[in-house]
């Protein structure tokens, strides 16, 4: 059998890694999922908000229901700022931090100016903004690599929107998280089953 080669796999999030949303969950799996495949993944957010710097891994494990901690590293402290201040930290930031960590390959969730390659484009959401920023986002996905929509729906609408063909990664999931709910009213007709079942057998004696 062929030795998969392990790489070090960067997963970025645009913005915010503490803020409960789907991105942050496909990130997280996904980061846990490349992990149990022998690859060393590691989390670079543009920020995060609410946790203390060496409290960061604990709580995105335990929020996500890891079971192991992921590195994370942030670009700035907080979160403000216009989108041309962000798009200047990414390019500027990343590409250090990138090279800093040896990283082979880049995962970006949301487009981002990133000096760096190889890196794959994840789309989450077709872009509702103006001709311009449409325009921009155009721009900036032809310096990728590979593009990522996470459902079959998304990738037609990146199509018609962006003039941008992706491949189909569905959102990973990790059911043992989840713990089926039982109907409305169901445990209310198990308990009077039970009882009625209990009535018939105590009138034969």
């Amino acid at each position: 059998m062929r030795k998969i080669k392990t790489m070090r796999i960067a997963l970025i999030r645009r913005v915010s890694i503490t803020g409960f949303d789907g991105v942050n969950r496909f990130i997280a799996l996904l980061a846990e999922g490349f992990a149990r495949l022998g690859h060393e993944p590691v989390i670079i957010s543009l920020c995060h908000e609410g946790v203390e710097d060496r409290e960061l891994t604990r709580w995105f494990k335990e929020a996500h229901g890891l079971d192991l901690e992921i590195p994370i590293y942030t670009l700035r402290h907080g979160c403000g700022g216009s989108w041309l201040s962000i798009a200047w930290d990414w390019w500027w930031k990343s590409s250090k931090l990138l090279r800093k960590e040896v990283v082979d390959v880049a995962i970006v969730n949301g487009v981002v100016p990133l000096r760096f390659s190889p890196k794959i484009i994840v789309n989450h959401g077709v872009f509702t903004a103006g001709k311009l920023y449409r325009l921009a986002a155009k721009l900036l996905y032809r310096r990728y690599d590979a593009v990522v929509c996470v459902s079959n729906k998304l990738r037609s609408e990146v199509k018609s929107n962006l003039g941008v063909d992706c491949r189909v990664v569905p959102l990973p999931m990790k059911l043992e998280l989840y713990k089926p709910a039982s109907p409305p009213g169901e445990g209310e007709r198990n308990s009077t089953h039970r009882h009625k079942a209990h009535q018939k057998s105590t009138d034969k004696y």
